[in-house]
């Protein structure tokens, strides 16, 4: 007689990201109620996250997996110019990379804005780069330990051109990526997450 083992799950990137996006939302209502003495349900909250977790694993594994399991999580490394999945941009590199978008493309592909992110050093003496936007503005500082992922991920780099100063731009990856959130109907660095 053979028994029937239950199958592994295959890893999910987009899951990973879902549990830890509702792990960090767990994290800030514990320190926002702490800091301002409310009643703090902590070991509640993580219990309700685990029970929905079960749930949902529980159903995929009678039904199959679910249509937002099914959506290809991790960016096709053969075009390294096509889009990368929003929520696959970690939180802090996600709201700098929204920022440079922002300035440097804008919402629509009717404006003609340049811009560019040069190295810096921050308030606090640390290694940063600064987001220049059209007519040379300088916009904002943004900490070396956050645009290094966006440069992991492909979605800025260096320019190629030797006798200019050492800038970053927005990558063809990273311009098709801005291009599709925006088609989605994002506005906001956080919109889309959920999905």
């Amino acid at each position: 007689m053979q028994i029937n083992r239950p199958q592994k799950p295959k890893p999910d990137e987009r899951r990973k990201v879902r549990f830890r996006e509702e792990a960090r939302a767990i994290v800030a209502k514990d320190r926002y109620d702490r800091k301002y003495g409310l009643a703090v349900d902590t070991a509640g909250a993580i219990g309700r996250a685990l029970e929905r977790a079960y749930r949902q694993g529980f159903e995929e594994a009678l039904v199959g997996p679910t249509e937002t399991a099914q959506v290809p999580a991790a960016p096709d490394l053969t075009d390294p110019s096509g889009p990368i999945d929003w929520v696959m941009i970690p939180p802090r590199p996600r709201m700098a990379f929204w920022s440079i978008c922002l300035f440097i493309l804008g919402k629509s592909e009717s404006q003609e804005r340049t811009g560019y992110v040069e190295p810096a050093v921050s308030a606090r003496g640390t290694p940063a780069w600064r987001l220049i936007a059209s007519n040379d503005r300088e916009i904002k500082v943004i900490a070396e330990k956050t645009i290094l992922p966006l440069v992991r991920l492909g979605l800025i780099a260096l320019n190629d051109d030797e006798d200019r100063l050492q800038r970053l731009l927005i990558s063809d990856s990273g311009r098709a990526t801005w291009k599709l959130f925006l088609e989605r109907g994002g506005r906001f660095p956080d919109d889309l997450i959920a999905a």
